[in-house]
């Protein structure tokens, strides 16, 4: 077996109901890693691009990487890779807790999932006891009712089987339905729960096994463990994160301008101080949950104390979240942003889309572009907590307009067209931007209309270009530094997803990183070569994706998204005017043909990716 990896995936027929096993060889596991890079490489193999996403030749492969479920901080990450329903090309998106580490502690780094089952099914995973069994009595449940139906099942704890589920959404397959598991943690982008629904996979249920990951050197794996989760917590904003987890990014992003408010039609929330990680959990009773091995105090849940959601309790939403259900569609409520957000996991849709079509549709009801006849009667003012709420529950089951909406904003705006097409926020792939206002954050605004991925590739969170020897963006609305620098820090993100553990607890410093790596497996890995991983996954997906029909036309913005801030920090910066510029300079900084963004032969052949060209 090779070090810091379990040499076997799973493969399950669900048309055949057939169950196997297959090696996965060193040479593959060196190459890839696992995670992102394995399930891009397994859909490259199998899945033509030209296959539809609903198709039961597409594949659902879910991976962990070389550092799960070892002693590295949080290394219960895994990895979702299909062809997804928002952009027609490769999704790739990852979720912490314990459902990582438990695959390996049974004894696989991964599971294929291919076919459709003619009924509805889970799959139950126990070391070599694995069972396609009926899910008949799980159909209708939300995501929360799923886990704690499989947990009586089995009489286990959530700490002994970790369950990742669809709720309503994606039995209904909303194309942004998502996977959610290990209570809170939510694999959200590019509609991979729809793409199981498709399949009539209801839960995947994975008991701790057994099964220890040997590495190359304990010892040295952990001793960087120690100095890599140091290096996330004293790093800013990492330091914020480990006390106030996320939520604690409202007031740092709203004073620059990135908090995005009412559709981006302005950029002031004074209500952002209500939302500060800080002032939620001295607001709420917090109560620590924290992911498979990990010391942050990032994850937990919120418990009201008055008013009148009293003794309500629910996992807390990370910043995003609250940003979906609190300013960007107009609510200054954090209790009822608190309820919103419970509702969208259990339900089981992506919560930055969500957020991004309620906001839509609020303002095309303000404008007079839908009104609430074609709402089926429901009054979707700014702020309205109530129709928001039964909104949701309308896209979730497809029901009345909701089945419009459960396309997606992209697709429902331009069903509609005319102005309310104008005031969508998507790009051309109909991806949706995360919980930020982009036109301020122009690395991360680059990054979301040229990623291959279904969200962001290259920047989430924000790297330190100084351990990469590269000088920091003097200009944050430079776009030949914006390129050049998003050219040049791309495959770092895309090699952390392969790995198989978080980058808020442990993946600050790249350096450290690698040496994790080595201590695990024994293979000499150095910073380029892990950024050469990293590259060669990227520009697999960038293939992939053009052979899918998505060319640099779609990497592009809608005119909202495209517009400049009216108010705050940015405004009067039209980033869409020099859109085009920094796309093309990113293009020919990355190797790829400057018009059309297909990589050049010489590009993938440095990346030994010869047999492709």
């Amino acid at each position: 077996m090779p070090l810091g990896f379990m040499d076997s995936m799973l493969r399950i027929d669900l048309t055949k109901h057939t169950i196997n096993t297959e090696e996965l060889s060193r040479e593959v596991l060196k190459k890839w890693l696992g995670g992102t890079g394995l399930g891009v490489k397994y859909m490259f193999d199998e899945v033509d691009p030209l296959t539809a996403w609903n198709d039961p030749e597409n594949r659902v492969v879910m991976a962990t990487g070389p550092l799960a479920g070892t002693s590295i901080k949080g290394s219960g990450n895994y990895c979702v890779v299909s062809k997804g329903p928002m952009t027609g090309g490769l999704a790739t998106t990852q979720a912490n807790g314990y459902f990582g580490a438990f695959l390996k502690f049974c004894g696989y780094q991964g599971l294929v999932l291919q076919g459709q089952s003619p009924e509805w099914v889970y799959i139950y995973i126990d070391e070599d006891r694995v069972e396609i069994k009926s899910a008949g009595h799980l159909v209708g449940l939300d995501t929360v009712q799923t886990q704690e139906a499989l947990h009586q099942e089995y009489a286990l704890k959530p700490t002994q089987l970790s369950v990742c589920c669809i709720g309503p959404a994606g039995e209904n397959m909303v194309r942004f339905a998502c996977l959610a598991g290990d209570y809170g943690h939510v694999a959200a982008h590019n509609g991979v729960g729809a793409v199981l629904g498709a399949k009539k996979v209801k839960a995947i249920a994975v008991k701790r096994g057994k099964k220890r990951v040997t590495v190359h050197d304990q010892g040295a794996l952990r001793e960087l463990a120690i100095q890599m989760n140091e290096a996330a917590r004293s790093t800013p904003p990492g330091g914020d994160c480990f006390r106030w987890g996320t939520n604690a990014g409202h007031p740092v992003l709203h004073k620059i301008g990135g908090l995005p408010v009412k559709n981006l039609t302005t950029s002031i929330f004074p209500e952002c101080v209500d939302y500060d990680g800080k002032v939620l959990r001295e607001k709420f009773e917090y109560k620590k949950k924290p992911c498979w091995g990990c010391n942050f105090s990032h994850c937990g849940s919120l418990k009201v104390k008055s008013g009148p959601y009293q003794g309500f309790e629910t996992d807390e939403p990370e910043y995003e979240a609250m940003v979906a259900t609190g300013p960007l569609i107009g609510i200054t409520d954090p209790v009822l942003s608190l309820v919103l957000a419970d509702r969208i996991d259990r339900l089981g849709i992506d919560c930055n889309e969500t957020g991004w079509l309620v906001a839509w549709v609020m303002e095309c009801f303000e404008k007079g572009y839908i009104t609430a006849n074609d709402l089926d009667g429901l009054e979707m003012t700014w702020g309205n907590f109530d129709h928001t709420k039964s909104l949701l529950e309308n896209v979730a089951l497809r029901k009345g307009f909701g089945s419009l909406l459960a396309e997606g904003v992209m697709r429902a705006a331009k069903k509609i067209g005319g102005s309310a097409l104008e005031c969508a926020v998507f790009t051309e792939k109909g991806n949706s931007p995360r919980g930020h206002d982009h036109r301020v954050i122009w690395y991360e605004y680059l990054d979301t209309c040229v990623s291959s991925t279904g969200t962001i590739e290259t920047t989430g969170g924000g790297i330190n270009p100084k351990q990469h020897d590269l000088e920091p963006v003097s200009d944050p609305f430079s776009w030949e530094q914006i390129a050049g620098q998003n050219a040049a820090l791309s495959g770092r993100r895309v090699f952390e997803d392969s790995l198989g553990i978080c980058r808020i607890s442990a993946a600050e410093d790249i350096n450290l990183t690698v040496q994790a790596l080595q201590a695990a497996t024994g293979d000499e890995f150095t910073r380029e070569s892990a950024m050469q991983t990293g590259k060669r996954i990227v520009n697999l997906m960038r293939v992939y994706n053009v052979k899918a029909g998505i060319t640099a036309e779609n990497d592009k913005p809608s005119p909202r998204y495209a517009s400049a801030p009216v108010d705050g920090p940015g405004a009067g910066r039209p980033v869409g005017v020099v859109f085009e510029q920094m796309k093309e300079r990113y293009y020919e900084l990355m190797g790829w043909d400057k018009k059309t963004g297909m990589p050049l032969p010489e590009t993938l052949k440095a990346l030994g990716l010869s047999d492709i060209i």
